[in-house]
Protein backbone atom coordinates (compact mmCIF):
# COMPACT_ATOMS: atom_id res chain seq x y z
CA UNK A 1 0.00 0.00 0.00
CA UNK A 2 1.67 2.99 -0.80
CA UNK A 3 -0.01 6.98 0.45
CA UNK A 4 1.29 10.13 0.98
CA UNK A 5 0.23 12.38 3.76
CA UNK A 6 1.52 15.87 3.85
CA UNK A 7 0.31 18.22 7.03
CA UNK A 8 2.34 21.44 8.21
CA UNK A 9 2.35 21.45 11.63
CA UNK A 10 5.37 23.83 12.41
CA UNK A 11 4.57 26.53 14.85
CA UNK A 12 1.37 25.29 16.46
CA UNK A 13 1.60 23.35 19.00
CA UNK A 14 1.12 19.33 18.81
CA UNK A 15 0.39 16.78 20.88
CA UNK A 16 2.07 12.72 20.65
CA UNK A 17 0.70 9.93 21.79
CA UNK A 18 1.96 6.34 21.54
CA UNK A 19 -0.71 3.88 22.21
CA UNK A 20 0.95 0.07 23.43
CA UNK A 21 0.12 -2.44 21.30
CA UNK A 22 -2.91 -4.88 22.01
CA UNK A 23 -3.85 -8.48 20.71
CA UNK A 24 -6.02 -7.18 17.90
CA UNK A 25 -3.41 -4.26 17.33
CA UNK A 26 -0.08 -2.77 16.80
CA UNK A 27 0.72 0.40 18.92
CA UNK A 28 -0.15 3.33 17.43
CA UNK A 29 1.40 6.69 17.08
CA UNK A 30 -1.17 9.35 17.22
CA UNK A 31 -0.25 13.00 16.23
CA UNK A 32 -3.01 15.57 16.92
CA UNK A 33 -2.97 19.04 16.22
CA UNK A 34 -6.16 21.52 16.26
CA UNK A 35 -6.89 20.90 13.21
CA UNK A 36 -7.10 16.95 12.82
CA UNK A 37 -4.83 13.95 13.93
CA UNK A 38 -3.00 11.87 12.06
CA UNK A 39 -2.57 7.66 13.54
CA UNK A 40 0.24 5.73 12.21
CA UNK A 41 -0.32 2.12 13.35
CA UNK A 42 3.46 0.54 13.26
CA UNK A 43 5.61 -2.75 14.29
CA UNK A 44 7.77 -1.68 17.40
CA UNK A 45 11.19 -2.34 15.22
CA UNK A 46 9.41 0.31 12.73
CA UNK A 47 9.09 3.10 15.38
CA UNK A 48 12.76 1.96 16.67
CA UNK A 49 13.51 2.90 13.23
CA UNK A 50 11.31 6.51 13.40
CA UNK A 51 13.12 7.17 16.42
CA UNK A 52 16.53 6.41 14.95
CA UNK A 53 15.78 8.52 12.02
CA UNK A 54 14.68 11.62 14.36
CA UNK A 55 17.68 11.18 16.93
CA UNK A 56 19.97 11.40 14.39
CA UNK A 57 18.12 14.47 12.58
CA UNK A 58 18.05 16.06 15.88
CA UNK A 59 21.47 15.46 16.54
CA UNK A 60 22.72 17.14 13.60
CA UNK A 61 21.32 20.32 14.26
CA UNK A 62 23.71 22.64 15.94
CA UNK A 63 21.98 25.38 18.50
CA UNK A 64 23.75 28.33 18.71
CA UNK A 65 23.61 28.13 22.75
CA UNK A 66 24.98 24.50 22.52
CA UNK A 67 28.80 24.39 22.72
CA UNK A 68 30.09 22.37 19.64
CA UNK A 69 31.45 19.51 21.39
CA UNK A 70 34.12 18.76 18.27
CA UNK A 71 35.38 22.09 18.52
CA UNK A 72 35.93 22.50 22.61
CA UNK A 73 37.81 18.80 21.99
CA UNK A 74 40.00 20.41 18.83
CA UNK A 75 40.66 23.66 21.51
CA UNK A 76 41.71 21.32 24.76
CA UNK A 77 44.01 19.44 22.18
CA UNK A 78 45.61 22.39 20.29
CA UNK A 79 46.32 24.10 23.87
CA UNK A 80 47.97 20.59 25.19
CA UNK A 81 50.51 20.24 22.42
CA UNK A 82 51.45 24.23 22.65
CA UNK A 83 51.99 23.59 26.61
CA UNK A 84 53.60 20.94 25.88
CA UNK A 85 55.90 22.60 23.42
CA UNK A 86 56.60 25.76 25.55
Amino acid sequence: MSTAFSADVSGRTIDVEIQPATQYSPPVLTIRQQAGSFQLHADPEQLAELEYKLRTFLDGIRYPETPDQQVILDKEINQSIEEGIA
